[in-house]
Protein backbone atom coordinates (compact mmCIF):
# COMPACT_ATOMS: atom_id res chain seq x y z
CA UNK A 1 0.00 0.00 0.00
CA UNK A 2 2.93 2.34 0.60
CA UNK A 3 3.34 5.23 2.97
CA UNK A 4 0.60 7.78 3.06
CA UNK A 5 1.56 11.36 2.32
CA UNK A 6 1.67 13.91 5.10
CA UNK A 7 -1.95 14.96 4.59
CA UNK A 8 -3.53 11.52 4.22
CA UNK A 9 -3.22 9.99 7.67
CA UNK A 10 -6.26 11.70 9.16
CA UNK A 11 -4.27 12.93 12.16
CA UNK A 12 -5.88 15.79 14.01
CA UNK A 13 -9.30 15.59 12.37
CA UNK A 14 -11.81 16.78 14.92
CA UNK A 15 -14.07 19.37 13.30
CA UNK A 16 -15.95 18.35 10.15
CA UNK A 17 -18.35 20.29 7.93
CA UNK A 18 -20.83 18.64 5.58
CA UNK A 19 -22.15 20.73 2.70
CA UNK A 20 -25.70 19.64 1.94
CA UNK A 21 -28.46 18.00 4.01
CA UNK A 22 -29.78 15.82 1.23
CA UNK A 23 -29.70 12.04 1.55
CA UNK A 24 -25.93 11.86 1.03
CA UNK A 25 -25.06 14.57 3.55
CA UNK A 26 -27.38 13.14 6.20
CA UNK A 27 -26.04 9.64 5.64
CA UNK A 28 -22.46 10.84 6.02
CA UNK A 29 -23.35 12.67 9.23
CA UNK A 30 -24.77 9.51 10.78
CA UNK A 31 -21.64 7.50 10.09
CA UNK A 32 -19.31 10.23 11.28
CA UNK A 33 -21.28 10.54 14.53
CA UNK A 34 -21.21 6.76 15.02
CA UNK A 35 -17.42 6.77 14.70
CA UNK A 36 -17.22 8.64 18.04
CA UNK A 37 -13.95 10.28 17.00
CA UNK A 38 -14.91 13.85 16.10
CA UNK A 39 -15.83 16.79 18.30
CA UNK A 40 -17.90 18.76 15.80
CA UNK A 41 -20.02 17.79 12.80
CA UNK A 42 -21.83 20.74 11.24
CA UNK A 43 -24.18 20.34 8.29
CA UNK A 44 -24.83 23.35 6.03
CA UNK A 45 -28.08 23.34 4.09
CA UNK A 46 -29.22 26.26 1.96
CA UNK A 47 -32.88 25.24 2.02
CA UNK A 48 -35.09 25.34 5.10
CA UNK A 49 -35.54 21.55 5.29
CA UNK A 50 -33.67 18.34 4.63
CA UNK A 51 -33.95 16.37 1.40
CA UNK A 52 -31.80 18.18 -1.14
CA UNK A 53 -33.11 17.67 -4.64
CA UNK A 54 -36.16 15.87 -3.25
CA UNK A 55 -37.61 19.29 -2.36
CA UNK A 56 -39.73 20.15 -5.39
CA UNK A 57 -39.60 23.78 -6.53
CA UNK A 58 -40.72 25.90 -9.46
CA UNK A 59 -38.03 26.33 -12.18
CA UNK A 60 -38.10 30.11 -12.53
CA UNK A 61 -34.40 30.65 -13.26
CA UNK A 62 -33.91 27.28 -14.98
CA UNK A 63 -36.18 28.50 -17.78
CA UNK A 64 -33.79 31.39 -18.45
CA UNK A 65 -30.58 29.47 -19.09
CA UNK A 66 -28.78 30.21 -22.37
CA UNK A 67 -29.16 27.78 -25.26
CA UNK A 68 -26.76 26.08 -25.76
CA UNK A 69 -25.55 25.83 -22.14
CA UNK A 70 -21.97 24.52 -22.16
CA UNK A 71 -20.52 26.48 -19.24
CA UNK A 72 -19.86 24.36 -16.11
CA UNK A 73 -19.56 27.59 -14.10
CA UNK A 74 -22.86 29.03 -15.25
CA UNK A 75 -24.07 31.63 -12.77
CA UNK A 76 -20.65 31.98 -11.14
CA UNK A 77 -17.45 33.73 -12.18
CA UNK A 78 -13.95 32.28 -11.85
CA UNK A 79 -13.87 33.33 -8.19
CA UNK A 80 -17.17 31.67 -7.38
CA UNK A 81 -19.12 34.95 -7.17
CA UNK A 82 -22.81 34.45 -7.99
CA UNK A 83 -24.67 36.20 -10.78
CA UNK A 84 -27.56 33.77 -11.40
CA UNK A 85 -27.84 30.78 -9.09
CA UNK A 86 -29.80 27.65 -9.92
CA UNK A 87 -28.92 26.00 -6.60
CA UNK A 88 -32.39 26.28 -5.09
CA UNK A 89 -34.25 24.78 -8.03
CA UNK A 90 -34.77 21.07 -7.91
CA UNK A 91 -34.66 18.86 -11.03
CA UNK A 92 -37.76 17.00 -9.83
CA UNK A 93 -41.12 17.19 -11.59
CA UNK A 94 -44.67 16.89 -10.33
CA UNK A 95 -45.41 13.26 -11.10
CA UNK A 96 -41.94 11.83 -10.55
CA UNK A 97 -41.73 8.37 -9.04
CA UNK A 98 -38.47 6.63 -8.23
CA UNK A 99 -37.02 4.41 -10.93
CA UNK A 100 -35.48 2.14 -8.28
CA UNK A 101 -37.55 -0.37 -6.24
CA UNK A 102 -37.93 0.81 -2.65
CA UNK A 103 -36.31 -2.37 -1.26
CA UNK A 104 -33.13 -1.60 -3.22
CA UNK A 105 -33.21 2.18 -2.87
CA UNK A 106 -33.56 2.36 0.91
CA UNK A 107 -30.81 2.89 3.44
CA UNK A 108 -29.94 -0.46 4.97
CA UNK A 109 -30.91 0.71 8.47
CA UNK A 110 -34.28 2.18 7.47
CA UNK A 111 -36.63 0.42 5.05
CA UNK A 112 -39.38 2.33 3.29
CA UNK A 113 -42.83 1.87 4.86
CA UNK A 114 -44.50 -1.35 3.78
CA UNK A 115 -47.59 0.48 2.59
CA UNK A 116 -45.65 2.59 0.07
CA UNK A 117 -45.79 1.49 -3.59
CA UNK A 118 -42.88 -0.46 -5.01
CA UNK A 119 -41.68 2.76 -6.69
CA UNK A 120 -42.51 5.58 -4.25
CA UNK A 121 -43.45 9.11 -5.23
CA UNK A 122 -41.05 11.98 -4.66
CA UNK A 123 -43.30 13.16 -1.82
CA UNK A 124 -42.88 9.77 -0.11
CA UNK A 125 -39.12 9.93 -0.51
CA UNK A 126 -39.02 13.37 1.10
CA UNK A 127 -41.07 12.10 4.06
CA UNK A 128 -38.71 9.16 4.36
CA UNK A 129 -35.63 11.42 4.35
CA UNK A 130 -37.09 13.75 6.96
CA UNK A 131 -37.57 10.78 9.28
CA UNK A 132 -34.11 9.41 8.50
CA UNK A 133 -32.52 12.76 9.44
CA UNK A 134 -34.21 13.15 12.82
CA UNK A 135 -31.24 12.14 14.96
CA UNK A 136 -28.83 14.57 13.23
CA UNK A 137 -31.25 17.43 12.68
CA UNK A 138 -29.74 19.38 15.59
CA UNK A 139 -26.46 19.57 13.63
CA UNK A 140 -28.00 21.17 10.54
CA UNK A 141 -27.68 24.90 9.88
CA UNK A 142 -30.72 25.45 7.69
CA UNK A 143 -31.06 28.36 5.24
CA UNK A 144 -27.29 28.72 5.25
CA UNK A 145 -25.48 28.74 1.92
CA UNK A 146 -21.77 27.94 1.72
CA UNK A 147 -20.03 30.62 -0.32
CA UNK A 148 -16.38 29.66 -0.09
CA UNK A 149 -14.12 26.89 1.21
CA UNK A 150 -10.52 28.01 1.31
CA UNK A 151 -7.50 25.87 2.21
CA UNK A 152 -5.41 26.90 5.19
CA UNK A 153 -2.71 25.22 7.28
CA UNK A 154 -1.93 25.03 10.95
CA UNK A 155 1.52 24.91 12.54
CA UNK A 156 1.82 21.17 11.84
CA UNK A 157 1.30 21.68 8.11
CA UNK A 158 -1.94 19.71 8.07
CA UNK A 159 -4.78 20.78 5.80
CA UNK A 160 -7.38 23.01 7.38
CA UNK A 161 -10.38 24.58 5.73
CA UNK A 162 -11.77 28.07 6.21
CA UNK A 163 -15.46 27.97 5.38
CA UNK A 164 -17.53 31.08 4.71
CA UNK A 165 -21.31 30.88 4.54
CA UNK A 166 -24.29 33.21 4.56
CA UNK A 167 -27.38 32.85 6.70
CA UNK A 168 -30.02 33.57 4.08
CA UNK A 169 -32.71 34.77 6.47
CA UNK A 170 -30.54 37.42 8.15
CA UNK A 171 -27.75 37.89 5.57
CA UNK A 172 -25.29 37.24 8.39
CA UNK A 173 -21.83 35.97 7.38
CA UNK A 174 -20.66 32.78 9.07
CA UNK A 175 -16.95 31.90 9.24
CA UNK A 176 -15.64 28.63 10.65
CA UNK A 177 -12.45 26.57 10.41
CA UNK A 178 -12.66 22.81 9.91
CA UNK A 179 -10.27 19.90 9.66
CA UNK A 180 -12.23 18.11 6.94
CA UNK A 181 -15.12 18.78 4.56
CA UNK A 182 -17.71 16.45 3.02
CA UNK A 183 -18.94 17.82 -0.32
CA UNK A 184 -22.52 16.55 -0.54
CA UNK A 185 -24.17 19.28 -2.62
CA UNK A 186 -25.07 16.87 -5.43
CA UNK A 187 -24.50 17.26 -9.15
CA UNK A 188 -27.90 18.28 -10.53
CA UNK A 189 -27.47 22.04 -10.46
CA UNK A 190 -25.89 23.25 -13.71
CA UNK A 191 -27.75 21.93 -16.79
CA UNK A 192 -25.92 20.85 -19.93
CA UNK A 193 -27.46 21.68 -23.31
CA UNK A 194 -25.15 20.65 -26.17
CA UNK A 195 -24.17 23.00 -28.98
CA UNK A 196 -25.94 21.28 -31.87
CA UNK A 197 -25.70 22.99 -35.25
CA UNK A 198 -28.16 25.87 -35.47
CA UNK A 199 -29.54 25.52 -31.94
CA UNK A 200 -28.53 29.00 -30.78
CA UNK A 201 -30.15 30.74 -33.76
CA UNK A 202 -33.20 28.46 -33.53
CA UNK A 203 -33.67 29.38 -29.89
CA UNK A 204 -33.47 33.09 -30.76
CA UNK A 205 -36.04 32.67 -33.51
CA UNK A 206 -38.39 30.54 -31.39
CA UNK A 207 -37.82 31.68 -27.78
CA UNK A 208 -39.22 29.46 -25.06
CA UNK A 209 -39.57 26.37 -27.26
CA UNK A 210 -36.33 24.78 -26.03
CA UNK A 211 -35.82 23.91 -22.38
CA UNK A 212 -33.70 21.63 -20.25
CA UNK A 213 -35.42 18.86 -18.25
CA UNK A 214 -34.59 20.80 -15.07
CA UNK A 215 -37.27 23.27 -16.16
CA UNK A 216 -39.89 20.57 -16.88
CA UNK A 217 -42.58 20.11 -14.25
CA UNK A 218 -45.81 18.67 -15.65
CA UNK A 219 -47.11 17.13 -18.91
CA UNK A 220 -50.25 19.29 -18.90
CA UNK A 221 -48.03 22.23 -19.89
CA UNK A 222 -47.55 20.50 -23.26
CA UNK A 223 -51.15 19.53 -23.93
CA UNK A 224 -51.63 18.61 -27.61
CA UNK A 225 -48.05 19.66 -28.46
CA UNK A 226 -45.56 18.00 -30.77
CA UNK A 227 -42.61 17.39 -28.44
CA UNK A 228 -39.09 16.09 -28.93
CA UNK A 229 -37.27 14.76 -25.88
CA UNK A 230 -33.49 14.51 -26.31
CA UNK A 231 -31.80 11.89 -24.15
CA UNK A 232 -32.94 8.43 -23.08
CA UNK A 233 -31.59 8.09 -19.58
CA UNK A 234 -34.03 7.77 -16.66
CA UNK A 235 -35.45 11.31 -16.83
CA UNK A 236 -35.71 11.37 -20.61
CA UNK A 237 -37.63 8.10 -20.72
CA UNK A 238 -39.91 9.08 -17.86
CA UNK A 239 -40.71 12.51 -19.27
CA UNK A 240 -41.39 11.02 -22.71
CA UNK A 241 -43.89 8.57 -21.24
CA UNK A 242 -45.65 11.32 -19.27
CA UNK A 243 -45.86 13.62 -22.28
CA UNK A 244 -47.11 10.84 -24.53
CA UNK A 245 -50.38 10.80 -22.63
CA UNK A 246 -51.08 14.43 -23.56
CA UNK A 247 -49.23 15.14 -26.82
CA UNK A 248 -50.90 15.70 -30.19
CA UNK A 249 -48.41 13.30 -31.78
CA UNK A 250 -46.28 10.48 -30.38
CA UNK A 251 -43.42 12.02 -28.45
CA UNK A 252 -40.19 11.80 -30.41
CA UNK A 253 -37.46 10.42 -28.13
CA UNK A 254 -34.13 11.29 -29.69
CA UNK A 255 -30.96 9.47 -28.66
CA UNK A 256 -27.62 8.24 -29.95
CA UNK A 257 -27.84 4.72 -28.57
CA UNK A 258 -30.04 2.26 -26.69
CA UNK A 259 -31.02 3.18 -23.17
CA UNK A 260 -29.43 1.54 -20.15
CA UNK A 261 -32.80 1.83 -18.42
CA UNK A 262 -34.61 -0.71 -20.53
CA UNK A 263 -37.90 -0.44 -22.38
CA UNK A 264 -40.90 1.53 -21.21
CA UNK A 265 -44.40 1.29 -22.71
CA UNK A 266 -44.43 2.23 -26.40
CA UNK A 267 -47.47 2.27 -28.66
CA UNK A 268 -49.01 5.73 -28.57
CA UNK A 269 -46.57 6.93 -25.96
CA UNK A 270 -43.56 7.67 -28.12
CA UNK A 271 -41.52 7.05 -31.24
CA UNK A 272 -37.80 6.40 -30.90
CA UNK A 273 -35.67 8.36 -33.35
CA UNK A 274 -31.96 8.93 -33.84
CA UNK A 275 -30.04 12.01 -32.79
CA UNK A 276 -30.74 15.54 -33.98
CA UNK A 277 -27.86 16.90 -36.04
CA UNK A 278 -29.27 20.30 -36.99
CA UNK A 279 -31.87 22.83 -35.91
CA UNK A 280 -33.09 24.27 -39.21
CA UNK A 281 -33.62 27.96 -39.81
CA UNK A 282 -37.07 29.03 -41.01
CA UNK A 283 -37.87 28.66 -44.69
CA UNK A 284 -41.07 28.87 -46.71
CA UNK A 285 -43.49 26.26 -45.36
CA UNK A 286 -40.82 24.99 -42.94
CA UNK A 287 -41.07 26.36 -39.40
CA UNK A 288 -39.68 25.04 -36.10
CA UNK A 289 -37.93 22.19 -37.91
CA UNK A 290 -35.06 19.87 -37.03
CA UNK A 291 -33.06 17.35 -39.03
CA UNK A 292 -32.10 13.94 -37.66
CA UNK A 293 -28.98 11.96 -38.48
CA UNK A 294 -31.07 9.65 -40.65
CA UNK A 295 -32.01 12.64 -42.83
CA UNK A 296 -35.56 12.82 -41.53
CA UNK A 297 -36.88 16.36 -41.07
CA UNK A 298 -39.52 17.08 -38.46
CA UNK A 299 -41.26 20.45 -38.65
CA UNK A 300 -43.84 22.35 -36.59
CA UNK A 301 -42.20 21.24 -33.37
CA UNK A 302 -43.86 22.84 -30.34
CA UNK A 303 -41.27 21.96 -27.69
CA UNK A 304 -37.79 20.46 -27.39
CA UNK A 305 -36.75 19.14 -23.98
CA UNK A 306 -33.06 18.40 -23.45
CA UNK A 307 -32.71 15.61 -20.90
CA UNK A 308 -28.97 15.74 -21.43
CA UNK A 309 -27.67 15.83 -17.89
CA UNK A 310 -25.64 18.20 -15.77
CA UNK A 311 -22.15 19.48 -15.18
CA UNK A 312 -20.21 18.78 -12.01
CA UNK A 313 -20.06 22.10 -10.19
CA UNK A 314 -18.43 23.18 -6.94
CA UNK A 315 -18.23 27.00 -7.17
CA UNK A 316 -17.37 27.31 -3.47
CA UNK A 317 -14.14 25.38 -4.14
CA UNK A 318 -12.77 27.97 -6.58
CA UNK A 319 -9.77 28.60 -4.29
CA UNK A 320 -8.81 24.93 -4.12
CA UNK A 321 -5.92 23.87 -6.33
CA UNK A 322 -5.55 21.85 -8.44
CA UNK A 323 -9.06 22.66 -9.66
CA UNK A 324 -11.69 20.06 -8.92
CA UNK A 325 -13.73 21.17 -11.94
CA UNK A 326 -12.38 22.24 -15.33
CA UNK A 327 -14.74 21.18 -18.12
CA UNK A 328 -17.41 19.99 -15.70
CA UNK A 329 -17.45 16.44 -17.05
CA UNK A 330 -16.04 14.92 -13.87
CA UNK A 331 -14.53 15.73 -10.49
CA UNK A 332 -10.77 15.80 -11.06
CA UNK A 333 -8.13 14.46 -8.76
CA UNK A 334 -10.30 11.97 -6.88
CA UNK A 335 -9.35 8.54 -5.58
CA UNK A 336 -11.95 5.75 -5.68
CA UNK A 337 -14.48 8.43 -6.74
CA UNK A 338 -14.41 9.64 -3.14
CA UNK A 339 -11.27 11.28 -1.70
CA UNK A 340 -9.39 14.26 -3.10
CA UNK A 341 -5.89 13.02 -3.93
CA UNK A 342 -4.19 16.32 -3.15
CA UNK A 343 -6.44 17.11 -0.19
CA UNK A 344 -7.68 13.83 1.38
CA UNK A 345 -9.58 15.79 3.99
CA UNK A 346 -12.04 16.62 1.20
CA UNK A 347 -14.54 13.86 0.41
CA UNK A 348 -16.92 13.73 -2.58
CA UNK A 349 -19.49 10.98 -1.89
CA UNK A 350 -21.83 9.73 -4.63
CA UNK A 351 -20.32 11.51 -7.61
CA UNK A 352 -20.81 8.33 -9.64
CA UNK A 353 -23.54 8.05 -12.26
CA UNK A 354 -26.00 5.19 -12.91
CA UNK A 355 -25.68 4.05 -9.28
CA UNK A 356 -28.10 3.41 -6.41
CA UNK A 357 -27.25 6.50 -4.35
CA UNK A 358 -28.59 5.82 -0.85
CA UNK A 359 -26.78 2.51 -0.13
CA UNK A 360 -23.67 3.77 -1.93
CA UNK A 361 -23.59 6.85 0.30
CA UNK A 362 -23.73 4.65 3.40
CA UNK A 363 -20.81 2.50 2.37
CA UNK A 364 -18.73 5.48 1.30
CA UNK A 365 -19.53 7.24 4.58
CA UNK A 366 -18.34 4.18 6.50
CA UNK A 367 -14.98 4.36 4.71
CA UNK A 368 -14.64 8.13 5.15
CA UNK A 369 -15.36 7.88 8.88
CA UNK A 370 -12.73 5.17 9.32
CA UNK A 371 -10.07 6.96 7.27
CA UNK A 372 -10.57 10.27 9.07
CA UNK A 373 -10.51 8.55 12.47
CA UNK A 374 -7.26 6.79 11.45
CA UNK A 375 -8.72 3.29 11.64
CA UNK A 376 -8.08 2.97 7.90
CA UNK A 377 -5.25 4.55 5.95
CA UNK A 378 -5.22 5.67 2.35
CA UNK A 379 -2.46 4.58 -0.01
CA UNK A 380 0.31 6.97 -0.94
CA UNK A 381 -0.36 10.01 -3.10
CA UNK A 382 1.50 8.41 -6.01
CA UNK A 383 -0.60 5.25 -5.77
CA UNK A 384 -3.80 7.27 -5.74
CA UNK A 385 -2.66 9.16 -8.83
CA UNK A 386 -1.90 5.83 -10.50
CA UNK A 387 -5.46 4.72 -9.76
CA UNK A 388 -6.87 7.85 -11.42
CA UNK A 389 -4.70 7.32 -14.48
CA UNK A 390 -5.82 3.70 -14.74
CA UNK A 391 -9.46 4.82 -14.82
CA UNK A 392 -8.64 7.46 -17.44
CA UNK A 393 -6.97 4.83 -19.63
CA UNK A 394 -9.97 2.55 -19.25
CA UNK A 395 -12.84 5.08 -19.55
CA UNK A 396 -11.35 8.29 -20.87
CA UNK A 397 -10.91 11.65 -19.20
CA UNK A 398 -14.50 12.85 -19.57
CA UNK A 399 -18.09 12.05 -18.74
CA UNK A 400 -17.57 8.29 -18.50
CA UNK A 401 -14.97 8.56 -15.73
CA UNK A 402 -17.52 8.30 -12.89
CA UNK A 403 -19.92 6.00 -14.75
CA UNK A 404 -20.78 2.80 -12.84
CA UNK A 405 -23.21 0.68 -14.82
CA UNK A 406 -24.33 -2.69 -13.51
CA UNK A 407 -22.55 -4.88 -12.46
CA UNK A 408 -19.85 -2.34 -11.56
CA UNK A 409 -22.14 -0.45 -9.18
CA UNK A 410 -22.93 -3.62 -7.24
CA UNK A 411 -19.24 -4.46 -7.07
CA UNK A 412 -18.52 -0.93 -5.83
CA UNK A 413 -21.01 -1.23 -2.97
CA UNK A 414 -19.67 -4.59 -1.84
CA UNK A 415 -16.07 -3.50 -2.34
CA UNK A 416 -16.58 -0.50 -0.06
CA UNK A 417 -18.20 -2.71 2.54
CA UNK A 418 -15.20 -5.04 2.48
CA UNK A 419 -12.84 -2.05 2.68
CA UNK A 420 -14.60 -0.70 5.77
CA UNK A 421 -14.34 -4.11 7.45
CA UNK A 422 -10.55 -3.92 7.22
CA UNK A 423 -10.46 -1.04 9.71
CA UNK A 424 -8.84 -1.49 13.07
CA UNK A 425 -11.29 -2.18 15.88
CA UNK A 426 -11.85 0.47 18.52
CA UNK A 427 -13.39 0.38 21.96
CA UNK A 428 -16.61 2.27 22.38
CA UNK A 429 -18.00 1.53 18.93
CA UNK A 430 -20.98 -0.66 18.12
CA UNK A 431 -20.63 -4.08 16.48
CA UNK A 432 -17.80 -5.16 18.80
CA UNK A 433 -15.62 -2.21 17.92
CA UNK A 434 -16.22 -2.38 14.16
CA UNK A 435 -18.42 0.71 13.99
CA UNK A 436 -21.48 1.54 11.93
CA UNK A 437 -21.58 -0.54 8.77
CA UNK A 438 -23.47 -0.04 5.55
CA UNK A 439 -24.82 -2.78 3.34
CA UNK A 440 -23.37 -5.87 1.73
CA UNK A 441 -25.60 -6.84 -1.17
CA UNK A 442 -26.60 -10.49 -1.28
CA UNK A 443 -27.56 -12.49 -4.36
CA UNK A 444 -31.18 -11.40 -4.20
CA UNK A 445 -30.28 -7.69 -4.12
CA UNK A 446 -27.82 -8.06 -6.98
CA UNK A 447 -30.44 -9.95 -8.99
CA UNK A 448 -33.00 -7.22 -8.28
CA UNK A 449 -30.46 -4.62 -9.42
CA UNK A 450 -29.95 -6.51 -12.70
CA UNK A 451 -33.72 -6.63 -13.28
CA UNK A 452 -34.99 -3.27 -12.09
CA UNK A 453 -35.44 -1.66 -15.56
CA UNK A 454 -37.73 -4.55 -16.45
CA UNK A 455 -39.44 -4.35 -13.07
CA UNK A 456 -40.06 -0.63 -13.63
CA UNK A 457 -41.45 -1.30 -17.12
CA UNK A 458 -43.87 -3.90 -15.78
CA UNK A 459 -44.86 -1.54 -12.97
CA UNK A 460 -45.52 1.35 -15.38
CA UNK A 461 -47.56 -0.93 -17.66
CA UNK A 462 -49.96 -1.57 -14.77
CA UNK A 463 -51.38 1.93 -15.11
CA UNK A 464 -53.15 3.28 -12.03
CA UNK A 465 -53.13 -0.20 -10.51
CA UNK A 466 -49.35 0.13 -10.11
CA UNK A 467 -49.93 2.13 -6.91
CA UNK A 468 -51.25 -1.04 -5.28
CA UNK A 469 -48.03 -2.97 -6.02
CA UNK A 470 -45.71 -3.36 -3.03
CA UNK A 471 -43.22 -6.04 -4.10
CA UNK A 472 -41.52 -7.18 -7.28
CA UNK A 473 -43.00 -10.65 -6.78
CA UNK A 474 -46.46 -9.18 -7.43
CA UNK A 475 -45.19 -8.30 -10.93
CA UNK A 476 -43.85 -11.82 -11.54
CA UNK A 477 -40.21 -11.24 -10.56
CA UNK A 478 -39.41 -14.06 -8.15
CA UNK A 479 -35.73 -14.48 -7.30
CA UNK A 480 -36.14 -17.85 -5.55
CA UNK A 481 -37.98 -19.28 -8.53
CA UNK A 482 -35.36 -17.93 -10.92
CA UNK A 483 -32.50 -19.35 -8.84
CA UNK A 484 -34.15 -22.77 -8.65
CA UNK A 485 -34.29 -22.97 -12.44
CA UNK A 486 -31.07 -21.17 -13.33
CA UNK A 487 -28.40 -23.10 -15.18
CA UNK A 488 -25.05 -23.14 -13.39
CA UNK A 489 -23.51 -21.84 -16.60
CA UNK A 490 -25.96 -18.98 -16.87
CA UNK A 491 -23.97 -15.86 -17.77
CA UNK A 492 -26.06 -13.67 -15.52
CA UNK A 493 -25.42 -15.91 -12.55
CA UNK A 494 -21.69 -15.62 -13.25
CA UNK A 495 -21.92 -11.83 -13.41
CA UNK A 496 -23.84 -11.69 -10.15
CA UNK A 497 -21.35 -13.97 -8.40
CA UNK A 498 -18.55 -11.74 -9.65
CA UNK A 499 -20.27 -8.75 -8.04
CA UNK A 500 -20.63 -10.54 -4.73
CA UNK A 501 -17.01 -11.66 -4.65
CA UNK A 502 -15.50 -8.29 -5.51
CA UNK A 503 -13.68 -6.62 -2.62
CA UNK A 504 -11.56 -3.52 -2.33
CA UNK A 505 -7.88 -3.88 -3.05
CA UNK A 506 -7.25 -1.61 -0.09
Amino acid sequence: MGDAGPSTDGHGISRIAIIGAGPVGVSCAKYLVAEKAFSTIDIYEQRDRVGGIWNLSEPVRSKRIPIPQIDPRYGHDQNGAVSETLDFESPLYDYLETNIPKQLMAFSDKPFPEDEPLFPSHQAVLRYLEQYAEDVRHSIRFSTAVKNVRPASDASGKDKWDLTAETLTTKETVKERYDAIVIANGHYTIPYVPDIKGVKEWNSTYPGVILHSKAYRRPEDFQENKVIVIGNSASGLDIAVQLGKHARFPVLLSSRSASAFGTLPAGGYREDVDEIVEFLQPQENVQRAVRFKSGRIEKDVDAVIFATGYFYSYPFLSKVFPSVVTDGLRARGTFEHLFSIDHPTLAFPVINLKVIPFPLSQNQAAVVARVWSRRLQLPSTSEMRDWEQEVIQERGDGKHFHLKKFPEDAAQINGLFAWALKADKKEGLENDGIGKLGTNWNERQVWMRSRFPDIKAAYSASGEDRLKVRTMEELGFDFDQWRDHADDNDLELFVQAKCLQTSSRY
